[in-house]
């Protein structure tokens, strides 16, 4: 059985795709043993551990999923990492940004299911001025075709009415208020600490070497192995991200499905918008949506602060910066509109 397992939960939008590539790197570079962090436990290379994890909640009533996520899973996601977790004699590494949206019920059910092994529990943290844009970005990568006020105003209802603490569907503010986070897990987990992502423009491997100090594992590098951009999910612009939505918007009333979707924006991102010199810059909030967030920002953070759950970082990196991006105006939009056409128009290259 493992020594102890090293459970890192996200949320998600917290470097966590990038933590989770310097991680795979480190096992395919022979940096730690491939049981320190299980890359194939079925039959293929993840990078990180959602597929199994999500499989175990899933198993247990504890998560809420879209109608066609995951629909193919019958426990063998789990049951293969939990084996291989069963089968290290050394300390292994878990990470799986949804598991930061489970209630108290659903974060004990993990915890049990990897015993006799100790669990401890790393959280990164991000500001919400950054979090917002890029969770609706992420929620437009997955298909969607929400609004962007339509989807700030529903987190600013959730906000209010706290519906998380009674309904499993509604699981944001369960993963971002992040002292109510940390304490939920630290009750279960041997322990629990709170990484904070550094604020923008920072160097990137600091993130990366706040996370080796939480993890206290043997063999992890001071300085992270160079990761591929594109692989560690690089946030589009903001006029990227308007133009994404109309296309889920048209294709999915159409009737294409999720997953053809999803292939399309993959196309379009790779040879429409990341090879443009000129991107724009990344989405922000809507003015009128500053000053509130920047206020439920300070309350999370005392909150944090008064939890007495270890905080590897600084609380500040948590503040939201004066300085956040705003929206994008027609004219970018069109642009990054015009750059999608134009790759349809020319068809399919040589080296696609």
């Amino acid at each position: 059985m493992a020594r102890r397992v090293v459970l890192h939960i996200g949320p998600r939008k917290t470097a966590t795709t990038y933590l989770q590539r310097v991680l795979q790197r480190c096992v395919e570079d022979a940096a730690i043993p491939a049981t320190a962090y299980p890359l194939r436990t079925r039959g293929r290379v993840d990078h990180n551990h959602v597929p199994g994890l999500i499989d175990l909640a899933r198993s247990r009533g504890e998560i809420s999923l879209q109608e066609d996520a995951w629909t193919h899973q019958d426990g063998s996601d789990a049951r293969a990492l939990l084996d291989a977790v069963s089968s290290a004699d050394g300390d292994v590494i878990l990470s799986a940004e949804a598991l930061s949206v489970l209630r108290a019920s659903g974060a004990a059910a993990v915890v049990t299911a990897l015993a006799p092994a100790p669990v401890d529990v790393v959280i990164t943290a991000r500001d919400l001025g950054r979090v917002l844009p890029s969770s609706w970005q992420q929620h437009m990568r997955n298909g969607n075709f929400e609004a962007y006020d339509d989807y700030l105003a529903l987190r600013s209802e959730e906000r209010t009415s706290r519906k998380e603490e009674a309904e499993l569907g509604r699981g944001f503010w369960r993963a971002y208020r992040y002292g109510q986070l940390a304490r939920r897990w630290a009750q279960v987990a041997r322990s629990a600490c709170v990484v904070t992502v550094p604020a923008s423009g920072a160097d990137v491997s600091e993130i990366w070497r706040r996370f080796r100090e939480a993890a206290v594992m043997p063999g992890l590098p001071e300085q992270p192995p160079a990761i591929d951009l594109e692989a560690a999910n690089i946030s589009l612009t903001a006029a990227e991200s308007m133009a994404l939505q109309g296309l889920n918007l048209v294709a999915r009333r159409e009737g294409e499905g999720r997953r053809e979707v999803r292939a399309w924006q993959r196309l379009l991102i790779r040879r429409g918008w990341t090879e443009r010199p000129d991107r724009g810059p990344r989405l922000g909030l809507p003015e009128d949506m500053v000053a509130t967030v920047r206020a439920w920002a300070e309350e999370d953070r005392a909150d944090l602060a008064a939890s007495g759950i270890r905080i590897i970082g600084s609380l500040d990196d948590l503040s939201v910066s004066t300085q956040t991006p705003g929206m994008p105006d027609a004219a970018a939009v069109a642009e990054a509109a015009g750059a999608a056409i134009l790759l349809m128009l020319r068809g399919p290259r040589r080296d696609a």
